[in-house]
This record gives C-alpha cells, structure tokens and sequence, in this order.
C-alpha cells in the first residue's frame, strides 16, 4: 500500500514538470519600455513571463511574431493565468519608447503586462541576446534589416528559460500555455 501512494506521488510530481527543460538562468538587466519607464529582471520575479525579439521597422518575420504573441496574450488572459510579455527590440538605435508603443498599438497589445525594451546599445543587445537566450543578433552594415531570432522563451518565475517555441510559424498556443499552467503552480 505505502509503495502504490509513492508511486501516486512520484508520477503526480511527473505530470507538473516542463519537459527537456532548457534550465537558462539570466542575469540581472535594467531596461527601458515603451512607457520610458525602466525594467528589470526583479520586477519579473514571481511571475511566468514569455520574451521574443522584435524591431518596429522589420519587414517580415516580426509583423507575425507580434500578432502571434498578441494572440498568445489574450489566450491567457481567458485562462485567468497571471503573466507577462516582453519583447526585446534588436533595433535599439531606431526604437524609441514611442516608436515602441507606436508599434505595440498596431497590435493591440495589452501594455498592462506586456513591455516591449528598449535603452541599450546595438552591442549590448547583440551579447545579451547571445548569452542569455542563445540567440543570433546581428544588425547587417548598410542594411535596416536586423537578424534575429524567432522564437519565443518561457521564463520561469525565478528568472530561468525553460523552454523555447516557434513564434513565426505554427506556434504552438496550447503548448505554451500548459507549459506556462505548470510553471505556475
């Protein structure tokens, strides 16, 4: 009787584990959002949060990108989940706060919980991108076009990438919302 209750146990605890976790741990950042007012990985702290890379004047993957992550907002705002957004521009010379929340309203993003970054150097962003999320930042001499990433990170509420999705093609909505429910708990 007392090893079935274990094994209750043990495979309960199994069920409320994100799979293949990438266990990512970042560092400590201060950034500005598109309400000029900073942010910083300790506001994030004690919630679930899903971050992207986007730049305003991208003329393919990012347009996408933000609509899928708007849909992915509103998504969990219906599941009564508590969580945020945050969308790090790879353009930092050319997006402003303005121009950030410029962009944020073609969307119709919900700017209570949701803050698109911006206050840092191009280098900055390219190394922080690198080291902290394993992803390509490189903005082309004599190209507007920034490279970057697609893909959208849930972070867990201690500040760790736990995993990883595609945010420009077939995201997996339910996916990252089960994953977000579990961390959650």
């Amino acid at each position: 009787m007392l090893l079935c209750l274990v094994l209750v146990i043990v495979l309960a605890a199994c069920g409320s584990q994100i799979k293949d976790p990438l266990n990512w741990k970042l560092n400590s950042f201060i950034y500005t959002n598109q309400e000029n007012k900073e942010v910083n990985l300790d506001d994030l702290k004690g919630k679930v949060w899903v971050s992207n890379f986007i730049f305003t004047n991208c003329e393919t993957v990012c347009p996408p990108m933000t609509a899928h992550m708007a849909k992915l907002q509103k998504m969990v705002k219906e599941e009564g989940l508590d969580a945020n957004f945050i969308s790090f521009s790879v353009d930092p010379e050319n997006d402003s706060p303005d121009k950030l929340k410029e962009f944020a309203a073609k969307f119709n993003a919900d700017l209570s919980n949701w803050h698109f970054l911006t206050g840092y150097t191009q280098q900055e962003i390219e190394k922080f991108a690198l080291d902290q999320f394993k992803a390509v930042v490189k903005k082309p001499e004599n190209d507007p076009q920034v490279i970057h990433a697609t893909t959208f990170y849930l972070i867990d509420k201690e500040g760790t990438v736990m995993k990883s999705y595609s945010g420009v093609g077939d995201t997996p909505y339910d996916e990252i919302i089960k994953d977000m429910k579990t961390l959650s708990k």
